[in-house]
């Protein structure tokens, strides 16, 4: 079967010759009207040279992301292949990513692990197209007792993929219990905030100990399951409250507690409202964790979302006293790291604090990053120190 070939547009910069795997329609000579979504192409210059194969997507303005730079076919093996050493770049850890798409030159397939159960994620059609040869490839390769799957990503409609969820093999349940960090932590892999938990802050949440002193009092804002403010309390916290919107995440925390036997307050409220309410009431706390979620999904968001980075950012600076430490991240890669800090500053400015940097902090290790893809670098974060 012969494989389409697409050629890069004269006259322009092309990212994917500097590293990248993403090719935009812009860059693209011309497509075939009938090249049909998922379809394996080959890419090459204005010369003929080779850049490499990758998946087509006929509806994303991504319109190929490449695979390989090599010319040989992406069928079953090459995607074992893949996959087999995706896996052998992780340590072992009960609940771990196994494929972090595009950091694994496997752009558009996610796979997590939480014990003996796997959660998979398809966010191209390319990937989609092949999502039965991926769940056999994982069944063989890692043998779990469950593959749950979680196509009900927004991002899939960029690439004219339905919303899907539910049970690929295995048990209906979708509970498991699993160790995160430090503790045994019971989770749904269908809880709508990410495949069930914020696996790329796991190894936050256990360093979060290196800045809590004795007796603090800890805020864990945006809190999911309460992994910051678990950690801090076992850590030494004097207390610690964990603040979330979603009932079931707030829920959840309480039960994290209950099976850790650690002592946690819970709030179920909109961050900004709650952090405004204790500010008003003159509370204080010595150590505050904010982890929102993305503020935006795109590049016009971005002045809105600093502003409300900004707005976040007093509130919380206001309730820590001379000596309290702030820990703050962002999951946006639309955000730049000196984006954030520099938001940071402006805000102690408001808030009337001065601030020391005290470390810089990143995914956790099975998120790896390749610098020729800034998106792979999506999650930074900062440990400041009021000093007056």
């Amino acid at each position: 079967m012969t494989v389409p070939t697409l050629t890069l547009a004269r006259h322009q910069t092309h990212r994917c010759q500097q590293g990248h795997l993403w090719i935009w329609k812009s860059e693209l000579a011309e497509v075939p009207a009938d090249l049909p979504s998922g379809a394996e192409v080959i890419v090459v210059d204005e010369r003929k040279r080779l850049v490499g194969r990758g998946f087509y997507s006929a509806s994303s303005q991504i319109a190929v992301r490449l695979l390989t730079r090599q010319d040989q076919p992406l069928d079953d093996a090459f995607l074992r292949q893949r996959i087999e050493r995706a896996i052998a770049a992780r340590a072992a850890k009960p609940a771990r990513r196994l494929v972090s798409s595009e950091a694994d030159l496997l752009p558009g397939l996610i796979v997590d692990q939480y014990g003996d159960r796997l959660v998979i994620q398809a966010t191209t059609a390319g990937i989609d197209a092949r999502l039965d040869s991926c769940v056999q490839i994982l069944d063989d390769l890692c043998h779990p007792a469950q593959i749950v799957e979680r196509n009900d990503l927004a991002v899939r409609t960029l690439e004219g993929l339905p919303q899907r969820s539910g049970v690929r093999t295995g048990p209906a349940s979708t509970q498991v219990t699993v160790r995160i960090g430090r503790f045994d932590t019971t989770l749904d892999l269908l809880d709508p905030h990410k495949t069930g938990t914020y696996l790329d802050q796991q190894a936050n949440h256990e360093g979060v100990a290196a800045w809590v002193r004795p007796g603090d009092r800890v805020a864990d804002v945006f809190c999911h399951l309460g992994g910051f403010a678990l950690h801090a309390l076992a850590a030494g916290a004097g207390s610690a409250v964990a603040i979330d919107q979603s009932p079931a995440s707030t829920a959840g925390a309480e039960a994290a507690a209950r099976q850790t036997g650690l002592t946690l307050t819970t709030a179920t409220a909109d961050a900004f409202d709650w952090l405004r309410a204790e500010v008003a009431a003159k509370a204080r706390y010595d150590l505050i964790i904010l982890d929102p979620p993305s503020f935006t999904r795109n590049r016009a968001g971005i002045p809105a979302a600093l502003r409300g980075y900004k707005d976040l950012h007093v509130q919380a600076l206001k309730l820590l006293s001379p000596g309290g430490r702030l820990l703050t991240y962002s999951c946006s890669h639309h955000i730049s790291a000196d984006d954030y800090r520099h938001m940071v500053v402006e805000s102690a400015t408001d808030a009337r604090r001065t601030l020391r940097q005290d470390a810089v902090f990143g995914a956790s290790p099975d998120h790896p990053v390749l610098p020729a893809i800034p998106e792979t670098e999506y999650l930074k974060g900062y440990a400041f120190s009021v000093l007056e």
